[in-house]
């Protein structure tokens, strides 16, 4: 390769700086599930308990809109000229593949990812028979042990014309429609996560070589620790 094939541009930059983000999101959220779930308690069914078990559900939430996020990284590589002309067969199989997956989610995402849509919250007050104040002793350990799940729930039931993500509608305080639910979410994450050493890749085969001819050895890093 040489400077001619336009190695050193900012749409390389653009796509690391977008996948390291995305990737190292992705990363805590799973330490934060790591850490929640790693705290012990000597009744699990406790307030306390119910509380920061529950505090998982917006992990959830970040997850969805990551995949969304996800989705339109493909996008941008396949926009990126320069870059997706050196895309191989096996590597735009995968993803196509995410694209496709991570697609589904995006209308899921707009009902509580990106903002809190009322009309899926309103449907399920209405399902549960929620009316007027909530009038509770712990109004915390409700809200982050069962109204979170409804929320996430409604969001995906009123969405399933449009992404098809199940067959039917899940309950999830239902433990089998949870574990189905977080068995998919795995299931379409874990492709977007393993994408990030082949894109790394891909992207330092492209441009290195070209980088290091114009840069010095002081050059190298962004931060300069002195």
């Amino acid at each position: 390769m040489t400077m001619d094939n336009n190695t050193i541009i900012s749409e390389i930059s653009a796509i690391q700086v977008k996948l390291l983000f995305l990737h190292f999101k992705s990363i805590k959220i799973i330490e934060d599930i790591r850490r929640t779930n790693s705290i012990a308690f000597s009744d699990s069914a406790s307030h306390e308990a119910i509380k920061k078990r529950g505090e998982i559900a917006y992990s959830i939430i970040d997850i969805i809109a990551l995949l969304e996020s996800y989705n339109s990284f493909v996008s941008n590589i396949y926009n990126y000229k320069n870059i997706a002309k050196y895309l191989n067969s096996k590597l735009k199989s995968r993803l196509g593949n995410i694209q496709k997956s991570t697609a589904k989610w995006k209308h899921v995402r707009n009902k509580i990812g990106g903002h809190v849509d009322i009309k899926p919250i309103l449907e399920f007050c209405d399902n549960y028979n929620y009316k007027g104040v909530f009038i509770s002793n712990d109004l915390e350990a409700d809200f982050k042990g069962i109204l979170i799940l409804q929320m996430i729930e409604s969001a995906i039931n009123s969405t399933l014309d449009k992404s098809k993500l199940f067959e039917g509608k899940i309950v999830l305080t239902n433990q089998s429609d949870l574990a189905k639910l977080v068995g998919k979410i795995n299931e379409d994450w874990k492709p977007c996560l393993d994408l990030f050493g082949t894109i790394f890749k891909l992207l330092y085969k492209i441009g290195k070589k070209d980088k290091l001819k114009v840069i010095r050895k002081e050059n190298i890093g962004i931060i300069k620790f002195e």
